[in-house]
């Protein structure tokens, strides 16, 4: 279908994707997939949605796609469920299908070395700038160990079903992997099916050259290795793509010529496109949920905590990079120099549990509960407390509170995204405004309709609160409506709609029989200074 290339990305709809897919065959791949099975008190094995942006992004992208979604099995009873499915494959959603999840099974300390020691450990602070370089990490031969028999082994394990699953069909395979996980799968996938079409999104930021300097050489080397073998590389700014450029450009880890114009590295015989997509939210299919009973009824719960008083609002996964802690400082910061606001304002903390298999994570989420403790006792009084804070899954809980905030908080010290912010402007009923840092990758999108803070600044973040809580009806109107059309001209399934129509791209290239319609330059190495 050649005039796939020629639609109108805005205009495109599901059924003119379905015409383009009939011949093709989606596999997805990422390390948390978009369900999870556990044992309820009864003895049932119940499903329960995955947390995370990648879920809520990929779960909408494949409506009707008849996708094969591959991830790891979490919990005794996604491996049970990926034993007795019938080809290991699993209905999303059951009662009527639209993609299938299946499970890889790792063996326990593969999938803990290559989880917890290099993907929480190293990779993901190394890629949000949040190295404790004066005590963290020592890569010593543990690190090392866990690299090459953990971290290789489960990237093994998922090229070998997506190979299965490949061979499995007589359609042609597009292959999106996701995020830090899986950067060497590609490349185990490319030495077995060499014109298989594959594409790689990093949900995480992409750092500068000196940063990516902190991993070793060998790791550094065999990374960006796993990402050359990918056909197209996606990020979510172009500022992340110009970092990964640069990276390539160095020439320490690998040798690559670096076309910064085209966004394009040449590795070898190929081409590899270098792209920015900003991920997004399915709005349409998000106000459906949120206009399930339950929502309403945890609606009407946090009203009656407010007690007619302003709702502060924030919503994040537990932990580091969403600067939860500068969140409650900046608060009582904020409490202290406005004491009118007094009895006034609740701010809300509705909080998921992450990672708790981790002791920093479970040293965060101690710190957390004894800041916001910490602050009631300072304040509170017999008829207010300040601080509510909420640490569970729960996901109506947290559509209920997207809707009704008068302020959202989100400041991470960096993200690669941020979807919360992008769910409260499209959910929220009371004109909120929304209080975001600078680092997440989703200000460049929403910049002029939120009050923009430094997350380290708490004196910034508690000026922004109060300039939230205190702005006019007709400006907080203003600015709601603002945000909420920005995310409305961008969904998920736009952002994934741009993934294929790039792969269709390389297809094309390749059918006309060249590697590059242009000659590469090779850049020079180093700028020269006349």
């Amino acid at each position: 279908m050649d005039e796939f290339d020629e639609l109108d990305l805005e205009t495109i709809t599901p059924r003119q994707v379905r015409q383009y897919l009939r011949d093709k065959f989606v596999i997805v791949a990422s390390n948390r997939g978009p369900v999870e099975f556990r044992r309820e008190a009864g003895g049932s094995i119940k499903a329960f949605r995955g947390a995370g942006g990648v879920v809520t992004a990929m779960s909408t992208a494949l409506t009707a796609t008849d996708a094969v979604w591959i991830s790891t099995a979490r919990t005794r009873e996604d491996a049970i469920m990926a034993r007795e499915a019938p080809r290991g494959r699993m209905a999303m959603p059951p009662d009527k299908p639209q993609y299938w999840v299946k499970f890889i099974v790792p063996e326990r300390n593969e999938y803990h070395q290559y989880y917890n020691v290099i993907s929480n450990s190293i990779l993901w602070p190394l890629q949000h700038y949040l190295f404790d370089v004066i005590r963290h990490p020592f890569i010593d031969d543990s690190v090392h160990e866990a690299w090459n028999n953990g971290y290789r082994k489960v990237n093994r394990l998922f090229a070998e079903e997506i190979l299965r699953e490949i061979r499995g069909t007589d359609k042609k395979p597009l292959v999106f992997l996701q995020d830090y996980h899986l950067y060497l799968c590609a490349q185990y996938i490319r030495r077995r099916e060499p014109e298989v079409l594959i594409h790689h999104f990093t949900h995480s930021p992409w750092v500068q050259p000196d940063y990516f300097r902190l991993l070793p050489q060998g790791m550094r080397r065999e990374l960006l290795q796993g990402m050359l073998a990918n056909d197209v590389l996606g990020f979510h700014t172009h500022h992340y793509v110009n970092n990964f450029l640069q990276c390539c450009r160095e020439g320490e880890a690998v040798r690559a010529a670096v076309d910064g114009k085209r966004r394009v590295v040449r590795f070898g015989q190929r081409d590899v496109f270098v792209r920015h997509y900003p991920i997004s939210i399915d709005h349409e299919a998000l106000e459906r949920m949120a206009a399930r009973r339950e929502v309403a009824a945890h609606r009407e719960r946090l009203r009656a905590l407010a007690a007619g008083r302003k709702l502060l609002v924030r919503v994040d996964r537990v932990e580091p990079s969403k600067n939860i802690l500068r969140g409650l400082r900046a608060y009582e910061h904020f409490l202290s120099r406005h004491p009118e606001w007094h009895g006034k304002v609740v701010f809300a903390n509705l909080l998921y549990p992450s990672r708790e298999e981790l002791r920093e994570y479970r040293d965060l989420r101690r710190e957390i509960e004894e800041t916001g403790a910490a602050i009631n006792r300072q304040f509170s009084t017999l008829e207010w407390e300040p601080v509510l804070l909420d640490i569970e899954d729960n996901y109506p809980r947290s559509l209920a509170a997207l809707m009704e905030f008068d302020a959202l908080l989100v400041n991470p010290v960096i993200d690669g995204m941020n979807l919360v912010c992008k769910e409260g402007a499209v959910l929220n009923r009371r004109d909120g405004i929304i209080v975001l840092s600078m680092g997440a990758g989703a200000y460049h999108e929403l910049r002029g309709a939120v009050i923009p803070v430094n997350p380290l600044d708490v004196a910034e973040t508690a000026r922004g609160i109060w300039k939230a809580l205190e702005m006019s009806d007709r400006k907080r109107k203003a600015m709601a409506r603002s945000a909420r059309e920005v995310v409305k001209r961008n969904t998920s399934f736009l952002w994934f709609l741009q993934q294929m129509r790039a792969l269709r791209k390389v297809e094309r290239q390749r059918a006309a029989g060249g590697a590059s319609a242009k000659p590469m330059l090779e850049l020079p190495r180093y700028e020269r200074f006349e």
